[in-house]
């Protein structure tokens, strides 16, 4: 029941940063539903990793023919793509700053405009 709500909650949230990212022409605002659909594929894949009756695999205190245990490679994935993200979203921050720097603006549509105008 919990993982159902997980992955239906991820899949809106995966939806409403895809719709953020496509309809907003404000940069801070594209990054911050990129963090949304990262967060949303993260709880996607955590909900559709985890099982009910597992243990941690870590000092067993039951036999071991006994014990479930949880597989440890969703959650280094899970561990990596969260890196991973927090990563990209700096970087694009940093680059958005850079943006702002240069054209004083972090409209999309005035940037293209001024860089249309230089190409001229």
């Amino acid at each position: 029941m919990i993982s159902e709500v997980a992955i239906y909650t991820s899949l809106i949230g995966a939806f409403l940063g895809t719709l953020g990212m496509l309809l907003t022409p404000n940069l801070i605002k594209k990054i911050l539903a990129l963090g949304i659909v990262e967060t949303s594929v993260t709880l996607f894949y955590t909900a559709i990793s985890s099982k009910s009756g597992t243990s941690a695999p870590i000092i067993p205190y039951l036999p071991i023919e006994r014990l479930r245990y949880a597989d440890p490679v969703p959650q280094a994935v899970v561990i990596t793509s969260i890196v991973i993200g927090f990563t990209i979203l700096s970087l694009l921050l940093v680059f958005t700053i850079m943006l702002h720097n240069r054209y004083h603006t972090v409209d999309v549509n005035l940037i293209e405009k001024i860089l249309e105008g230089e190409e001229k």
